[in-house]
């Protein structure tokens, strides 16, 4: 037999804390950054106008390693076709 009433609900606060918690963790990945803004030529070498998000990079078999997160220029002695890149953090 089927019921045509309504179904009642209550709800009723039970005696303990009254309060809760729980851990929530979130992880941002933020892939490696490493653009050249500009190349100038000068005596030295080359002069490389970079931006990076990155602790350090090599160059040409050389490691620069950076300050801060942002705009740097790096002093590289070789021709830009002699010049690789090898990043990581």
């Amino acid at each position: 037999m089927l019921l045509l009433a309504p179904i009642l609900c209550s709800a009723e606060s039970s005696a303990g804390s009254g309060s809760a918690s729980a851990r929530v963790r979130i992880a941002v990945t933020v892939p490696p950054v490493f653009r050249v803004l500009q190349v100038t030529r000068t005596p030295q070498g080359y002069d490389y106008r970079v931006w990076t998000n990155m602790k350090s990079v090599v160059i040409g078999g050389q490691e620069y390693r950076f300050d801060r997160v942002g705009e740097s220029t790096v002093r590289v002695p070789t021709a830009p076709g002699d010049t690789w890149v090898v990043h990581g953090l």
